[in-house]
């Protein structure tokens, strides 16, 4: 980060500590409990997030040559692959003769050709047709076009990104992350490795999820009984860049920080940074939390979610640590899971036609605004 940025962002934060006021909006917001409900926006929201980078895996998971990584993302089979030059790859894990998946959900290293388990259809880790059974039942296929569908790609941050819909192949994913992903590099996390992935269902709208991670407002009470006394009251400084946003989350031992003295912004509080659609990166002092939030159902989302730390712990006191670090990280998004899913499951009473955003809340607001912009470009 630009020392001029970290200055800017403390003098803000030390403002709102003087004057005790939060940075606003403009005026309260509401939000209309359909929009977590409706099955078909629920579908457009899914072709919608798909047209995104996704953050589908560490980089460490295929930092060498011959390395790969299989999964779903949105409900699309994918698959990643390094090949032998070093060059990193991503296609629809879909065989182009009969549809079979190529590669079984997975990672690993060592394999420079995929073999579709049906047919035997062999794809070489650039996505190239190799290798055809008994190739003249098919005489009219050309090979140079039925290779794997490729996927736009690339490594940033430490996290490998992808859009998943074939449609915006040939877009540059570095641009479409923007120049939030460039403070975030020069944090040096491009050569982080990753730390305790996991998955976990919550029964909730993804769009809670968001919202719930984009304000601080909640702190004190959600989070009395782990990360609140850490925290000023109520304190977010917030910055976007086009769709993604920065939020500082302001430390509490700030406040007491003589006006002279050379405050470290990492120190001083922690950075959320989101990257639109659904992914959530959150810089600590000496590590970042990567979480990637995707909608499975109307009322349900999955969190996936590593730790992106230095290097791979060596010794038992490195690895108590992050298991420190990471318990403490997991525990305070815990409290907030269960206040997201006890919000969904009183969505549908009739209690509520809208949501209400404070002016505090101005970036949950904001996130529905260009969301819905989003919408309607697929619509369109």
């Amino acid at each position: 980060m630009k020392p001029a940025v970290a200055a800017d962002l403390i003098a803000r934060a030390r403002a709102v500590l003087s004057s005790g006021l939060p940075e606003m909006g403009e005026h309260v917001v509401c939000s209309p409990v359909s929009r977590y409900l409706d099955g078909a926006r629920h579908q457009r929201e899914l072709a919608m997030m798909r047209r995104h980078p996704q953050a589908v895996a560490p980089a460490s998971t295929l930092a060498r040559n011959g390395s790969w990584w299989s999964g779903d993302v949105l409900g699309v089979p994918l698959l990643v692959t390094r090949d032998g030059a070093g060059a990193l790859h991503a296609f629809l894990n879909v065989c182009r003769h009969r549809g079979a998946r190529v590669v079984a959900t997975g990672e690993g290293c060592g394999r420079e050709k995929f073999a579709c388990p049906y047919h035997a259809w062999t794809y070489a880790a650039d996505g190239a047709l190799l290798n055809v059974p008994r190739r003249e039942g098919f005489p009219e296929l050309r090979t140079e076009t039925s290779g794997l569908r490729r996927l736009a790609v690339a490594q940033r941050a430490g996290i490998v990104w992808v859009i998943p819909d074939a449609a915006h192949a040939d877009d540059d994913v570095s641009a479409r992350l923007g120049a939030f992903v460039d403070e975030l590099e020069g944090f040096g996390f491009a050569d982080h490795v990753a730390y305790a992935p996991r998955e976990l269902d919550v029964g909730c709208n993804w769009k809670l999820m968001v919202e719930g991670s984009s304000e601080a407002y909640h702190f004190k009470i959600a989070h009395r009984d782990s990360i609140a006394p850490l925290f000023a009251d109520n304190v977010q400084i917030v910055d976007e860049n086009g769709l993604h946003r920065r939020m500082f989350l302001v430390k509490e031992a700030l406040r007491s920080e003589p006006l002279a003295s050379d405050v470290q912004l990492r120190d001083a509080g922690n950075l959320l940074y989101y990257v639109f659609p659904s992914t959530m990166i959150l810089v600590q002092p000496d590590h970042a939390q990567v979480t990637r939030i995707e909608p499975t159902a109307v009322g349900a989302t999955r969190i996936i979610d590593f730790a992106l730390i230095p290097q791979a712990p060596d010794s038992e006191r490195a690895r108590t640590h992050w298991e420190r670090n990471v318990h403490l990280y997991r525990e305070a998004l815990g409290e907030d899971y269960a206040q997201m899913a006890s919000m969904q499951s009183g969505l549908a009473c009739g209690a509520n036609i809208a949501l209400q955003f404070g002016r505090y809340e101005f970036a949950l607001a904001r996130f529905n605004e260009q969301l819905d912009d989003e919408l309607a470009k697929v619509a369109a």
